[in-house]
Parts: structure tokens; sequence; C-alpha cells
């Protein structure tokens, strides 16, 4: 009968051992966030003032990262609501988008708003950068907040690349 005490206390004390495993209580990393997307915008030049309005959608793959929550290799659909003014006095661009996940990796979404004061929408060969603020999501991607770098290159009449550097944490 102490042997099983012996083993049942093991068990007991590996079990309470793992929520403190690094992996499973971390709680904020970096990730890079790689794709492409398809996009369409609606203009409407107001005097000097060009105002777009449209949607985009694409995939990503993280492909750097130093975090389990968002492994290298995960790969995320996007999709993005945009909306942009933009004067001689420059661009405000700002889109909230949705990143969700492969079914077989669970199907969480996180939720990011990307904001853009320089650049151009839509010319071949241009974009530009920006920053985009982590806001949160479902399952695993709940609570998060974070900030995010991003570069966007129109490559033709409709679609893009873009690359995100994200840090993030969780509470």
């Amino acid at each position: 009968m102490n042997g099983f005490l012996r083993l049942g206390a093991s068990l007991i004390l590996a079990g309470l051992g793992i929520p403190l495993s690094p992996a499973f209580s971390q709680t904020d990393g970096q990730f890079t966030l790689t794709g492409s997307f398809t996009y369409s915008y609606d203009q409407l030049q107001h005097g000097s003032i060009t105002f777009t309005a449209g949607s985009l959608e694409g995939g990503d793959i993280v492909s750097s990262s130093r975090s389990p929550l968002s492994p290298e290799g995960r790969t995320f659909l996007k999709a993005c609501a945009v909306f942009s003014e933009e004067s001689p006095g420059g661009l405000n661009l700002k889109a909230p988008c949705t990143f969700t996940e492969a079914q077989e990796d669970g199907g969480d979404q996180l939720f990011a708003v990307a904001i853009r004061k320089q650049g151009d929408i839509g010319d071949v060969n241009r974009g530009g950068t920006g920053h985009a603020d982590l806001v949160g999501g479902t399952g695993k991607y709940a609570d998060i907040t974070g900030h995010c770098s991003y570069e966007t290159r129109y490559l033709s009449a409709s679609t893009a690349a873009t690359t995100w550097d994200c840090t993030w944490s969780q509470s």
C-alpha cells in the first residue's frame, strides 16, 4: 500500500508542476507574420481628399516566433475592413483585422487594428509602413494585448504582400 501512496503523491505533484512549465505559463512573446492578400477598395474624391473604403482577405504564416502561443509555421486567414483618408497633408488609414487560425490549430481568432500614416493605397510597387495594436481575441488569444510594426507592398491592382513584427503580452 505504501508504494501506491508514493505513486499517487508523485502523480499529483507532477500534475501540479505542469501549469508551472514555461511553455504553458508564458505571458509574453514575439512573432512575425508574413503573408499576402487580395483587396477590393472603393474611392471617392472629395475636393483634395481621397476617401477609401474596402476590404482585404488573405493568408499569413508565422515565419518566426519566440512563443508557444504562436509557433513558427502556424497559419491564419486574415480579413480586414479598410478605411482611409488621403489629403495633401498625408494618409490616415485604419483597418480592424481578424486573424483566424486553421481549424486543426483550434480555429481561435486574434484581433488587431492596423494604422498607417505614410505611404499610399493600391499603387503598384508602393505601399508603406505602419503599426498595429493587438486587441484580444478568442480562445487562447483572449486577453492578448500588444504592438506590431508592419509593412505593406502592393504587387498589382488587387494583390499585396505584408509582414507584421509583433510583441504581445497576456493577462
